[in-house]
Parts: structure tokens; C-alpha cells; sequence
């Protein structure tokens, strides 16, 4: 099986998680990342394959040159600036004729491809290998977004940004407004284009791979398949196939001095007294929202963890004082520090991967969406399965301009939401709920677990109908 991720460390991680899985589960897992990202994620696969796991990465080289861009850049967080978008897109997309001849060279049985790569699901045809999406969201956002495609409600309410409106056909009544949708939604977008490669993404899908599990979301997965009329593979949380020790540390990053900083000041704090704040690898706060969100942190009374990115103004954050905040700069083993038992909340952006570790963890959120699909997520945990609260976010930011969205969520308002999320037991009691339902789903007999050897039966039966490996 090979699995192929999008470059940049929200889909590579996740997807490096799930080939990992389906190794320990007997698969013969290679997967294939540009050599920048090998870099960073290569040390659990190493792990693995030292362990006896049938896992290995492949690399291939970003074609910058070809696209235009400069600087060797490999991964989509890595960019200088979002100007430098459009050139790395066309890089990827220049991805597609090396992908299309290792499966020629080496074919394989099944390949696993992330859903924003279109062209992975008609690599090299004439092979006949199935191709499995998996969708780097969850089933609820997958379903309110094909809704909103389909329907267009968000056309009802006019030039009203702030007017809530019913997303149609969905198990649970979801009210949006236009200020939360995703920008392929909006009126006026090229949302037909992307209505149309959802279709012909599905017509050469053979199912659905969601790192989610039925704890979570059971009725949005079968609303899913209904939908489609193609099988959802429910696996996750994938981020549990790391254990408590050197995966959860190298997740993402080199471990280092600053990963054994942040877990040595968590040991000193009293078990849930400590917020931990971080809002992924591409978001970009304007200067006078990250100067808000330190002071709101500062302001709510709690200890904090604080990760911000390499790109952050540090002129623009409160004066750190490392008895009640400890602000790191560039990369933390989130899911080590989620599993910590001095963490009481966390303040996301609510990408989904952030969302699943959140529920692996049992720990409540904060929902602060920033862009895509992140508003959706939030619906789901806040007023779906009420394992979080929301930040007060009302609208979000346009990815590559968030230098002109100015502050959407003020210093009181969070430390109010911060305040409120610490004190409240019942949101407590519910994530720590939703943690165990998320480790029985893994566990031999769980529903993720099932799920797992489903699509490994799904792979060999496909196998058979086509009279062996490969062609």
C-alpha cells in the first residue's frame, strides 16, 4: 500500500500515522513524502520498521525549479511568503508524473491518497489500482460541505454575513452564517469548479479513509456513505498508534532540547491547571491579534503553553514571565502535551487533526476556526457532541490576507472563554468520555479497529477480482 499526503505537516502527519497503522496491522506500508518532510517524520517510521514493521519512505523531489519557486522549499509551512502559494501548488501538482511511475515500477496493491491530490486517484490507470481517499477532515465536515455545494442555502440569506441559516439534509439541525463558510462555498466563488472535482474525485475513489471513529461522529459516517454510495473506513484517532514514549516525542518535528523543556515546566504544574494554546502550522495572525491572544491568555488567570510559529512577530507578544506562560516558538510534541496530565484545555483552531488528538486526549477545546473547513469542525464539537467550548469567533480570516482581517477575538473575550472552559466540570466529564470512546475504538473489537481490517479485506478482495498483484 502506498500512502501520499499532501505537503505540509497537518496532512503529513496524520497520514504518516495511518500508514504506521496499517503496518502493525500486516500491510506492507511505504510512504511517500518529499524529502523535507521525510526529514521530520522520519524517525517513528524508523522506529517501526526496526520493530519489524513492513514500512518504509519513499522521497520524492519537490520539481521547484519547473513551478518557479525558489528558496527549496518542500513543505507548504515552510513558505516564505503566501505569494509563494501559487508556485508550490503548481510543484505538487508537478508531482503527479513521478508518483505515476513508481506505481509503475513498483506496483502495489492499494494506494492511500490525500484528497486535495486529485491527480493520485488517476496515476497510472492502465494498473487498475484501487485508490482510497483519505479526507484529511471529518465525516460532519465532509457532509455539511457537500450540502452547502449541492443546496446553497448561504444564497437565502442575501448579503446578510451574520444571518444564520439551516444547512439542509444533515442528522442534527446545523445553523451557519456566511461570515463561518469555507471560501468554495461562498457566493460568488469558483464553487462549481470544486463541486465538479469533488465528483470526479469520488467517481475514481473506491471509499473513504477518515481519521475519525464512531464515538465521534457514527451518524455523519453513515450519512457520509449514503451520500457517496462508497464505503467510509473510519480509523481513527490515528494519532493513538503513537505510544506515551519516543513517537509521541518525534511526532512531527526533532525532539530536542525544546520538546524536553515544555514537558519539564508541565511536570511542575498541578495535574489540569495548565491551558495549551496552538493553532497549527498555516495560520498567520495579524500583529494585533497575536498581541490580544497573549493578553488574553495572560489575562484568564491560568498557566499556559503557548506554541506560536517561526513566522510569529515576537515583538507583538506580552512579556513572558515562565512561572505562568511558557511561550515556544516553532514546533511541540502536541500529542504528548495533550496527553499530559497538567493539561486541562486546549485552544485550537480546530483543524481537524488538532480536534481528533483533543478527543484522544480527553481534553476540552476552546474553538478559535480560523479558515476552510475550521467553522464546520467547530459546529461539530461545540454544539454537536459538546466537548468544547467556543473562543467568540464570528468570522475567520482569508488564508494569504490575514494582514487585513485585524482582531476577530479580543484579550477579554478570551480570557472570559478561557476562564469559563477551566471551571466547567461538565465539559470536562464529557471530553474525558469522549477519550475513552476514542481508546475502545482502537482496541482489538473497536469500531476503528473493524474498520481497519474491513479495508484490508476491501484491498484483498480487489486483489482477487483482478487476478493478482499490481495489473
Amino acid at each position: 500500500m502506498y500512502f501520499i499526503p499532501f505537503p505540509t505537516p497537518g496532512h503529513a502527519l496524520p497520514m504518516s500515522d495511518l500508514a504506521r497503522l496499517f503496518a502493525s496491522r500486516g500491510a506492507d506500508a511505504t510512504l511517500v513524502l518529499t524529502h523535507g518532510n521525510a526529514a521530520r517524520l522520519g524517525a517513528p517510521v524508523a522506529r517501526a520498521a526496526a520493530a519489524g514493521l513492513r514500512i518504509r519512505i519513499h522521497g520524492l523531489t519537490l520539481p521547484a525549479d519547473a513551478a518557479g519557486l525558489k528558496g527549496g522549499h518542500e513543505s507548504a509551512d515552510d513558505l516564505p511568503t503566501r505569494e509563494a502559494a501559487g508556485p508550490f501548488a503548481v510543484a505538487v501538482d508537478l508531482l503527479a508524473p513521478l508518483f505515476a511511475d513508481l506505481l509503475r515500477s513498483q506496483p502495489a496493491d492499494a494506494v492511500v491518497f490525500d484528497g486535495v491530490l486529485p491527480w493520485a486517484a488517476t496515476a497510472a490507470p492502465e494498473l487498475g489500482i484501487p485508490r482510497y481517499a483519505f479526507t484529511g477532515t471529518g465525516c460532519f465536515a465532509l457532509s455539511v460541505q457537500r450540502s452547502l455545494l449541492l443546496h446553497s442555502p448561504q444564497e437565502a440569506v442575501g448579503s446578510s454575513e451574520h444571518e444564520p441559516f439551516l444547512v439542509p439534509g444533515l442528522p442534527d439541525e446545523v445553523r451557519l452564517t456566511r461570515s463561518r463558510l469555507a471560501e468554495a462555498t461562498l457566493p460568488g466563488a469558483v464553487s462549481r469548479e470544486f463541486l465538479n472535482r469533488m465528483f470526479d474525485g469520488e467517481r475514481a475513489t473506491a471509499g473513504w479513509v477518515v481519521n475519525s471513529f464512531s464515538g465521534l461522529e457514527e451518524r455523519y459516517v453513515a450519512h457520509y456513505e449514503r451520500e457517496t454510495r462508497k464505503p467510509v473506513f473510519a480509523v481513527g484517532p490515528v494519532c493513538l498508534i503513537n505510544s506515551d514514549g519516543d513517537d509521541a516525542l518525534d511526532r512531527g518535528g526533532r525532539r530536542g532540547e525544546a520538546a524536553a523543556r515544555v514537558l519539564r515546566w508541565l511536570d511542575g504544574k498541578p495535574a489540569r491547571s495548565v491551558v495549551y494554546a496552538c493553532f497549527g502550522s498555516l495560520t498567520r495572525f495579524p500583529r494585533e491579534q497575536v498581541a490580544e491572544l497573549g493578553a488574553g491568555l495572560a489575562n484568564s488567570g491560568a498557566s499556559f503553553v503557548w506554541v506560536v510559529g517561526e513566522h510569529t512577530d515576537m515583538a507583538a507578544l506580552v512579556p513572558e514571565d515562565e512561572e505562568r506562560g511558557l511561550v515556544v516558538r516553532g514546533w511541540a510534541p502536541q500529542v504528548a502535551i495533550l496527553r499530559h496530565a497538567a493539561v486541562r484545555c486546549f485552544v485550537t483552531h480546530c483543524g481537524w487533526g488538532a480536534v481528533t488528538e483533543a478527543a484522544a486526549a480527553g481534553v476540552p477545546v476552546v474553538a478559535w476556526p480560523v479558515f476552510a473547513e475550521q467553522f464546520y469542525n467547530e459546529a461539530l464539537v461545540v454544539g454537536v457532541v459538546g466537548t468544547g467550548v467556543g473562543a467568540g469567533a464570528e468570522r475567520g480570516y482569508v488564508w494569504g490576507a490575514e494582514e487585513t482581517g485585524g482582531v476577530v477575538v479580543g484579550r477579554e473575550t478570551l480570557a472570559e472563554k478561557v476562564r469559563a472552559a477551566m471551571a466547567d466540570e461538565g465539559l470536562r466529564r464529557r471530553a474525558g468520555e469522549m477519550g475513552e470512546r476514542a481508546r475502545r475504538a482502537v482496541e482489538d473489537g473497536g469500531s476503528s479497529y473493524q474498520a481497519v481490517g474491513a479495508l484490508l479485506e476491501d484491498v484483498r478482495r480487489r486483489r482477487r477480482s483482478r487476478g493478482g498483484r499490481g495489473g
